[in-house]
């Protein structure tokens, strides 16, 4: 696995730490007494704060007893947003790389996003995400349970029943096989969705015969386009030649041809050609029937909406995301469809087998929000229903600990034998269980008005149901993991089939109440004298819960040690910065990155020349971590590192190249100007903002008055706006050149 550089050179002690020579000094005071106070880091980012507070922790031997305030899932995770109104099955890591700008935030506003929650009544909903967060860990728990499986990080917090039916976190680290998880299954409400054909329509051309208007989606598409998904595929002769082909058995699958030819005509009045192909053992005997659409329209709409990436094979198969906003009845003719790739009778057992993975990921979160009991095992998605033959299905039951104890504590009220009815739940170990049916019966012949009643009637007619953990394995790991903030509910469904997650808001004040708060309060591990808890972006924290942090730094001072770290210390709350010792973090300076990115080269035997380290440092303005994200990414194209490697890494401009254009530009010479823009944005690949950026710190070098430069500056922001606020790059940055000179 590639190393991250950031992580291999990451300091382990305080003597290696780069370019804060004096704040390590005085933290090599408290070290020597073993003791240290509450400690307030503020600087910028990648100046250091959290790599020193980590190493401050070695230094101190506090492992055991030190708390960093993140916990997540890893990036592959399921999970299910609406975004615009549209609903997609997708992962953490796909989230990722549309929201964070760049590797060094750990928080990343949304807007109309929205995930698969819970509300009030039990009922699986969409609900507002407020923020995306990340960090780093080095191991993880893999988590399989009944039909599923997910990985999070240790300190990340599941939903469970507790010994009344309520339902709050449980630490991952405290799981144990056997335990229970909460899942559902739930028909969604859908809507009428109208399939844009219109948008993939090739160039006008006399010879194309039919183009597809957009249509709004039936039962008999809705079928068609599953069978797509088992038995489908496309083929391009170039751009502008394509089709559609449809493989099935012969003669034995003949009536399943014919439907297709029959949904082809009648909804796009296209017809299919149909080949038969022979046996490689008997040459005479016919064993599949190929159905081919020729209409290059159609092939790219499954182009688009059937595949994860450029690749289109059957390991790259998705979903189409559309379907998951559509009516219950379009999803059920769906999965019909889709039964072309599996085995079975629908309404009783089916198992779908596929190659791509994440297609059968998808399969069982479309099959929950249908209402069916999918479960997803090794290369097969299975979907049960309740039978005469099976003693239970999954999606039926839930905790018995719950009614149990209601029951024991109504006992005097009661007036029937409960404990016969529940003999096994009481009575037997493997019986941890109760069918939702049976608890509803108990709690309809109880006719007692009373709160607790109410509640476990509430669970026993929801969607959510009961999953055992068949196993927890402890891995290695390295690299970010994920969490969302759902304000609203503080929970969201994940996993290859969901269950129900505890949204850590790191940032609100249930952290400080809860996670922290349980933390402190226990006595340190071994003979240390105190527990360490780092507070990550500590500036970030809501007034409440930095006012909820404060009370907890007092309470518990005799037992436990804060470090803050924070980007601005204007944005801590007063009270806090009075208890705490501060340590101001400088940028680095351009030797003290050069001298590590030295060290790094010798480790990784590159020759880096002194123009790339001072193009690396002009970029990363004394940001450490991102000087070495730098130098990793020149190094995978050449061990020999250059300043235009790294200007080719970076998409910069060449400062004599923004000077030859600035200079042209002012002398009058706009048609040469243009053509070195031309250059610059198209051949080199130059971002517009980025060009503005550059030239903005050329034009104080340039050798010209002084108020031609404070007017080239008035002008550049005017211009710099426009573009930011979405006008044409190209266009703007154009005029901005055509008005330079006098």
């Amino acid at each position: 696995m590639l190393e991250i550089w950031t992580e291999k050179y990451r300091p382990k002690k305080l003597d290696e730490i780069v370019g804060q020579e004096e704040i390590i000094k005085r933290l090599k005071g408290f070290v020597s007494k073993r003791s240290i106070p509450n400690l307030l880091f503020a600087g910028m980012q990648g100046t250091g704060k959290t790599t020193t507070a980590l190493a401050l922790v070695n230094e101190l031997n506090l492992r055991e007893n030190f708390i960093e305030t993140n916990a997540s899932v890893t990036p592959d995770t399921p999970i299910m947003v609406r975004e615009d109104g549209k609903i997609r099955r997708t992962n953490f890591g796909e989230l990722a790389d549309k929201f964070f700008k760049d590797d060094k935030a750990k928080y990343a506003k949304t807007e109309n996003l929205e995930i698969l929650s819970l509300d009030e009544s039990y009922n699986p909903k969409f609900l507002p995400v407020s923020c995306i967060s990340r960090h780093r860990v080095d191991r993880i728990a893999k988590i399989k349970y009944e039909g599923g499986e997910i990985k999070t990080s240790l300190d990340h917090s599941v939903i469970v029943f507790d010994e009344f039916g309520n339902l709050v976190p449980k630490r991952v680290a405290e799981l144990r096989n056997g335990d229970m998880l909460i899942s559902f299954s739930k028909e969604l409400e859908g809507r009428d969705i109208t399939l844009n054909f219109e948008e993939f329509e090739p160039k006008p051309n006399p010879k194309i015969r039919k183009m597809l208007k957009n249509r709004k989606i039936n039962k008999e598409l809705s079928w068609l386009f599953g069978t797509y998904l088992a038995e489908g595929c496309v083929n391009f002769r170039g751009n502008t030649s394509g089709q559609s082909i449809f493989v099935f058995g012969f003669p034995q699958e003949m009536e399943m041809a014919e439907k297709v030819q029959n949904i082809i005509s009648e909804n796009f009045g296209l017809e299919c050609k149909t080949n038969i192909g022979f046996s490689g053992f008997d040459r005479s005997r016919g064993s599949s029937i190929q159905l081919r659409i020729y209409n290059t329209q159609l092939a790219r709409f499954f182009c688009n909406n059937f595949y994860e990436s450029d690749v289109k094979n059957a390991r790259t198969k998705r979903v189409p995301s559309f379907m998951y906003s559509c009516s219950v009845q379009s999803k059920i003719e769906f999965l019909k469809g889709y039964l072309n790739d599996g085995t079975g009778e629908f309404n009783k057992y089916v198992r779908y087998i596929s190659r791509s993975k994440e297609n059968l990921i998808d399969i069982a979160w479309l099959g929950r929000i249908t209402g069916l009991d999918t479960r997803l095992f090794e290369r097969e998605s299975r979907i049960v229903w309740k039978l005469p033959s099976y003693s239970y299905v999954t999606s039926k039951l839930i905790s018995a600990r719950p009614i149990i104890n209601l029951l024991r504590k109504l006992d005097s009220k009661i007036n029937f034998n409960w404990r016969y009815w529940l003999r096994h739940q009481l009575y037997s170990k493997k019986s941890k269980r109760i069918s939702k049916d049976l608890v509803a019966r108990i709690v309809e012949k109880l006719d007692i008005k009373d709160e607790k009643v109410n509640k476990l009637w509430k669970l026993a007619s929801s969607p959510l149901f009961s999953v055992l953990i068949k196993e927890i394995k402890i891995e290695k790991y390295d690299g970010f993991v994920y969490d969302v903030s759902v304000p609203s509910s503080q929970m969201f469904w994940g996993g290859t089939t969901p269950i129900l997650l505890h949204n850590s808001d790191e940032r609100g004040i249930d952290t400080i109440r809860i996670k922290i708060k349980d933390f402190a309060r226990t006595k340190p591990i071994g003979d240390a004298k105190f527990k360490i808890i780092l507070l990550d972006e500590a500036d970030a924290l809501t007034k409440e819960a930095q006012q909820a942090l404060r009370r907890t730094m007092e309470s518990y001072s005799e037992t436990c040690r804060f470090i803050l770290d924070c980007n601005y210390s204007s944005k801590i709350i007063e009270p806090i910065q009075s208890r705490c010792v501060i340590f101001r973090f400088k940028p680095l300076s351009e030797k003290d990155v050069e001298k590590y990115l030295e060290r790094i080269a010798k480790s990784e035997k590159l020759e880096i020349d002194k123009g790339a380290i001072k193009a690396i440092f002009k970029e990363c303005s004394g940001d450490l971590r991102k000087a070495t994200n730098i130098l990793q990414a020149c190094a995978s194209i050449n061990k020999k590192i250059t300043e235009d490697i790294v200007l080719q890494v970076i998409g910069k401009a060449k400062t004599k190249d923004v000077e030859e254009l600035l200079k042209l530009s002012l002398d009058g010479k706009f048609l040469k100007a243009r053509e070195k823009l031309l250059d610059l944005m198209i051949n080199q690949g130059v971002n517009a903002e980025d060009l503005l950026k550059q030239i903005y710190s050329t034009i104080y070098e340039l050798d010209i008055k002084d108020e031609d430069k404070i007017r080239i500056i008035k002008l550049l922001g005017e211009y710099e706006f426009r573009v930011v606020e979405g006008s044409n790059p190209l266009i703007q940055i154009e005029a901005f050149l055509a008005n330079l000179k006098n």
